[in-house]
């Protein structure tokens, strides 16, 4: 087994026999990334996607009028891919950047629906991460519709301390959905509210 601690994580979420993980990493493809490489680009087929072995990604739409908004961050153990635009066949429209130096398991649609037609457990797994994919983006319009931005904020730090330090201000900010300076200013007002003697 090359990858004990992703089969661990995975079979977490849905019961996967060994010999299915097994299955699985003959026909994943390791890749590395450097620093600002992109894992995907709009136009590309959403023919593959990928775990995260090592690293921090964001998964970005661009406006035709050149603006940025931050779909999601993703980390290690976590998927990458333009999961809406594979279910529709279509291309991607999202781009997926490499936040740092990072290494992935890259698996082709076509293969993993092999593994489908030969085990239910394949059939299950997806339909978990599909679930969880559908709570977080639930959540998070949740939060967009009843929290001001620095709750927003405040609850970004607690669900990802493991971000902290790895992705630059900027890409906070449009994930919140703020401009990098109104993101300063909530942190300004946040550190005057620590350190004010009671």
């Amino acid at each position: 087994m090359r990858f004990p601690k992703l089969f661990e994580r995975l079979a977490t979420l849905a019961p996967l026999p060994p010999e299915e993980w097994a299955k699985a990493e003959a026909v994943a493809k390791e890749q590395s990334l450097a620093k600002r490489e992109f894992f995907m680009r709009p136009g590309d087929a959403a023919d593959r996607f990928a775990v995260v072995l090592q690293g921090v990604f964001r998964g970005v739409r661009v406006s035709p009028r050149g603006g940025e908004s931050i779909k999601a961050f993703r980390a290690e153990g976590e998927l990458i891919g333009a999961y809406a635009e594979m279910l529709q066949r279509r291309p991607s429209m999202t781009a997926i950047e490499a936040l740092e130096p990072s290494r992935v398991l890259v698996f082709q649609t076509r293969d993993f629906q092999t593994l489908e037609q030969g085990h239910v457990c394949w059939e299950r797994l997806a339909r978990r991460v599909a679930e969880q994919h559908f709570l977080l983006k639930e959540r998070r319009e949740q939060e967009f519709l009843e929290l001001s931005a620095e709750e927003r904020l405040v609850n970004f730090w607690e669900e990802h301390p493991h971000l902290k330090g790895r992705i630059p201000q900027r890409d906070v900010a449009a994930y919140l959905g703020i401009t990098e300076v109104g993101l300063s200013r909530i942190m300004s007002r946040r550190r005057k509210r620590t350190t004010s003697p009671a």
